[in-house]
């Protein structure tokens, strides 16, 4: 009785065995990675490199080794609104820049 179940056990093993090395040699070869790139394929999911837009800002932030970047990013960004929303109508009249450049086109005198 007890080599019975020895057996059984043993052959149990060897089955489990045998069918993990046919699903691991089915992903082997030529074909193997053809049919599994058709199914990635097959499943919609976009990489980076087809992504555009929003959709690959996104992908990109959300990466945390682009997160120093987006930062300094950001803040720059945030300072050159608040840049110009404080420059008013009176700065621009002060500005030499502005007024010769974008004013009534007459360069300011010194």
């Amino acid at each position: 009785m007890a080599d019975n179940a020895k057996y059984e056990e043993v052959t149990n093993y060897f089955k489990e065995r045998m069918a993990e090395s046919k699903k691991i040699a089915a992903a082997r070869g030529k074909e193997a990675r053809i049919a599994a790139a058709q199914a990635k394929k097959a499943s919609g999911v976009q990489t980076w490199r087809q992504m555009t837009g929003v959709r690959l800002m996104a992908h990109e932030i959300s990466h945390v080794g682009n997160r120093p970047f987006m930062i300094g990013f950001a803040t720059v960004a945030v300072l050159g609104i608040y840049a110009q929303a404080k420059f008013s109508d009176e700065a621009k009249a002060n500005s030499e820049y502005w007024s010769t450049f974008h004013g009534d086109g007459k360069k300011a005198h010194h």
